[in-house]
């Protein structure tokens, strides 16, 4: 949450005209943080590469000369990571793919609603991060 505050304090004193698109600049930069600490918390737990996907995310920090966020969620990968391995793909996939739709939702809502000087949202397509729904190929 710190890492958040930080960031969308930062970005939004950055530019003059922040107080005008504030809640969704904070709702995107929110929904980025939490798609990367989703995806950093549960990159062991999938197949694929949900941090590699989220490269964009990086870039669109550093355009901004902000520090990139890299939370990880220590308490849930110690409890995903007692589970089966099939369980933990599992909530893995869920929380993944659930994530990437509130990510969407607040990428598009940004882009109507930028300043045009402001970098375009990062397009982040994830994949099904198991061969079927219930993960059981692991």
């Amino acid at each position: 949450m710190r890492i958040y505050l930080y960031l969308s304090s930062t970005i939004i004193i950055g530019f003059s005209s922040a107080s005008a698109y504030a809640n969704p600049v904070e709702d995107f930069v929110r929904a980025m943080v939490d798609l990367k600490r989703v995806s950093a918390t549960c990159e062991p737990y999938v197949q694929g590469s949900p941090m590699r996907l989220t490269a964009g995310i990086d870039a669109y920090f550093t355009s901004l000369k902000q520090p990139v966020p890299t939370p990880v969620d220590d308490q849930a990968r110690d409890s995903i990571g007692k589970l089966l391995k099939q369980h933990a793909a599992y909530i893995c996939s869920e929380k993944l793919t659930k994530q990437h739709q509130k990510y969407m939702k607040a990428a598009e809502l940004y882009m109507t609603e930028k300043p045009a000087q402001w970098p375009d949202a990062p397009w982040i397509d994830f994949p099904q991060w198991c061969p079927d729904p219930a993960c059981s190929g692991y």
